[in-house]
């Protein structure tokens, strides 16, 4: 369906925004906005000054989450999806990288501005520490120029470390944008896919989208600036040298050059085993979600072992992955640990093969030069390099999540007017000799469908298990591609699937679902769905707490709750594909009377019920019978009673239904007609789901030693250490 149709179903509601608070309303408002609301308040973003009441309150006690400041309002995740909305509704055919420069270019540019200067006073320390060697060795300069020159080194410093953390946050800042962005979309877009477009991923997939993937892409934007911040300042250090020293400034480079390509392949390498590494943790995360699923099916059957042996196996391959991956990360830090060593001896050594003398200050210069193109050259912008090769890969990734709506060919729908009560259409359905089918490679699952609904009537839908029932509501919702033909839906849908949806909460929050509660019509939905009994058989009513998928309710139950959340909902169409199913037969037909037929509380709405139980085929005001995927007849239930079929199915349910006693029917009206009482401020001590609580104190002492020697052994963690001890003797007697 087109966007402008408002779609509402039992299990998620599709609407443009959807506002959940979740923050305490007792949060003070973020202090970083009230810094950098004026620019007479310039020292507190500077020092971090803003930041002083929580540490304070984190000196005297531990923090809770009500300590801290609510989100600014620069970092919004809805501000960012509407940017990504925006730009994507202008180029629909962008890819991430594209997005992103589209969306965040200019944020970023005001962020690569803050390196310029601190590019300046990095190369201005060791010109002043050159000036303040010269005025100890010099007795004719005066000794003030010296203590002007340290003072000056000390404010270069302190500056440098100010600079660096205002670019560290604000380029940070600028990943985590990017990523809760990406976040948002992706969870926005997921919901609106058709099914045809999920059934193309998978749980695994979509977690490493997440968690991994957009990481990778929050890391590319805090460090894209070294790409060109590190050449620039190797170009400005590159002459300053060659004027002190000249050609051997090139010997220098020329090392420094060839470390580049070679970090470049380590980096080309480190991309392919990432790349593995995903794979291998898709499937990982697959194969657990299915045995979490399917965890009775593999308790009944004691799979546990073999399922067991499956995840081992990806989780020894993701692990290999990740071990290649890291011995050439390894690598590239070891040629960043010695390459200013190296760097230097072919620069001091070139000047001694061409007689060169070099003075004190000058050795003192270019080695606090090249102490500074060490990070940039050898740490950063390999790093970032290995981050893009990483990026490239991830944004490939989502890319393919981002087009999956656009290979499948979703459903042409119109509304002419979805809002106001005049429109004489709403509520109407129109489907005019149209074919569907779930994918553009697959056969056709409903052809040549004609059908009229007109507004306010009930349809009922039947057939034969098979004969694509369900698959007509899904045509209806837009779920299924349509071929040839045309397709209208006017209004807003609700939709109760066979499998009642249920989602971890009370049972208030499951049928309220984020709509303002209205204390009649909540009492009226559940009297109407036959739920006030069962609210009784729970200690807390409706404050009940019901876990993920409503495991502590019966098959009936679930179906009852999320129809009543379907009734809840304010819609002009309402689409049952068999709930009353899971219920008896009295139960059923009350459940019909009250919510579904002419004289139930949707009396007013428009109504499809695909059902197999024909003893409400008199109730409905149209029929359609289906085969196969096509409409075998439809009209009125005393036509449909012309197929012999039909009419011994009836007949025989009918009778079936008869014979119900009269004691069962006043059972059931003594237990579903009683009021349930006001439990709005129950809580339930008894639920299910328990709260998270937070465990104080220190990890024991035998948790990090079995953590450190679960690798190789005592033996892998001694020589670890021998090793990291024999690198740091290393490096002492190198800078000696």
């Amino acid at each position: 369906m087109t966007d402008n149709i408002n779609t509402a179903t039992a299990a998620s509601t599709h609407t443009k925004e959807t506002s959940i608070p979740i923050c305490p309303d007792n949060r003070k408002p973020c202090a970083l906005d009230w810094a950098e609301s004026s620019w007479i308040r310039w020292i507190y973003v500077i020092l971090w000054s803003w930041l002083n009441p929580i540490l304070n309150i984190g000196y005297k006690r531990e923090l809770t989450i009500d300590d801290l400041y609510d989100v600014s309002s620069n970092d919004e995740c809805g501000l960012f999806l509407k940017k990504l909305e925006t730009a994507l509704e202008k180029h629909e055919s962008m890819g991430t990288f594209k997005i992103i420069i589209k969306v965040f270019s200019k944020e970023c540019f005001l962020v690569g501005l803050i390196l310029f200067p601190y590019i300046a006073v990095k190369i201005a320390q060791p010109l002043l520490l050159k000036q303040i060697v010269l005025t100890i060795y010099d007795s004719n300069i005066p000794s003030y120029e010296g203590y002007l020159y340290a003072i000056g080194l000390g404010v270069a410093t302190v500056l440098q470390a100010c600079i660096h953390h205002q670019y560290f946050f604000r380029s940070t800042r600028l990943g985590m944008h990017v990523r809760i962005a990406f976040t948002s979309f992706i969870y926005k877009r997921l919901l609106s896919l058709p099914t045809s477009s999920t059934v193309k991923t998978t749980t695994g997939h979509l977690v490493n989208l997440i968690s991994n993937d957009l990481s990778k892409l929050a890391n590319l934007s805090a460090y894209i600036h070294q790409l060109w911040a590190a050449p620039f300042e190797a170009i400005i250090v590159f002459v300053l040298i060659w004027k002190q020293i000249g050609i051997p400034t090139i010997f220098g480079y020329s090392v420094l050059l060839l470390l580049v390509p070679l970090q470049l392949f380590f980096s080309k390498k480190f991309g392919t085993d990432r790349n593995n590494t995903i794979e291998w943790s898709d499937k990982r995360v697959k194969t657990i979600n299915e045995i979490l699923v399917g965890c009775q099916i593999v308790k009944m059957y004691r799979w546990e072992e073999a399922l067991e042996a499956i995840v081992y196996d990806a989780r020894k391959n993701e692990l290999n992955s990740i071990q290649k991956a890291s011995r050439i990360r390894a690598i590239n830090m070891g040629i960043s640990f010695a390459s200013l060593s190296i760097i230097s001896l072919a620069t001091f050594g070139g000047s001694l093969l061409m007689g060169q003398v070099l003075s004190s200050t000058d050795i003192f210069m270019i080695l606090s030069l090249f102490s500074n193109l060490r990070y940039p050259l050898t740490i950063a912008l390999p790093y970032t390099i290995e981050v893009l090769s990483e990026s490239r890969i991830a944004s490939k990734r989502i890319n393919s999540f981002m087009n999956l709506s656009k290979q499948t060919v979703r459903t042409k729908t119109l509304q002419e007017c979805s809002s106001g009560n005049d429109n004489p259409r709403l509520g109407g359905i129109v489907i005019d000799r149209a074919s569907f089918t779930w994918g553009s490679t697959q056969s056709i699952e409903l052809k040549d469908i004609d059908l009229n609904v007109n507004p306010g009537s009930l349809i009922g839908i039947i057939g034969t298990t098979g004969s694509c029932k369900s698959s007509l509501f899904a045509a209806i919702l837009g779920e299924m591609s349509l071929v040839e033909g045309m397709s209208k839906v006017y209004g807003k849908i609700a939709y109760v699937s066979q499998t009642g949806w249920i989602f971890a909460g009370t049972i208030r929050e499951n049928i309220v679902f984020c709509k303002p509660f209205d204390k009649e019509k909540y009492e009226r939905v559940l009297r109407s769905c036959r739920l006030f009994a069962d609210l009784r058989s729970f200690s807390a009513g409706d404050a009940t707490v019901l876990s993920e998928k409503g495991v502590n309710l019966s098959g009936g139950q679930k179906a009852r709750l999320s129809l009543a959340r379907a009734l809840y909902t304010e819609a002009d169409i309402y689409l049952f594909d068999d709930p009353l199913a899971a219920v008896d037969s009295s139960v059923a037909r009350k459940i019909f009377e009250q919510c579904i037929s002419n004289n139930g509380i949707l009396k007013n709405k428009t109504r499809l019920l695909v059902t197999h139980q024909l003893q409400f085929l008199p109730e409905f005001d149209y029929c359609v019978l289906l085969d196969h995927g096509k409409i075998e007849k439809q009209g009125s239930f005393n036509e449909l009673l012309s197929i012999d079929r039909i009419k011994t199915s009836y007949e025989k349910q009918e009778y079936n239904t008869n014979i119900t006693t009269e004691t069962n029917r006043r059972r059931d009206s003594d237990v579903y007609d009683c009021d349930v009482t006001d439990q709005s401020e129950t809580i339930d001590e008894f639920s299910i789901v328990k709260n998270e609580i937070s465990v104080h104190g220190a990890v024991n002492i035998n948790v990090w030693l079995k953590l450190f020697t679960s690798g190789y052994g005592w033996i892998g963690l001694i020589v670890l250490i021998f090793v990291m001890f024999l690198g740091e003797v290393a490096s002492n007697v190198a800078n000696v």
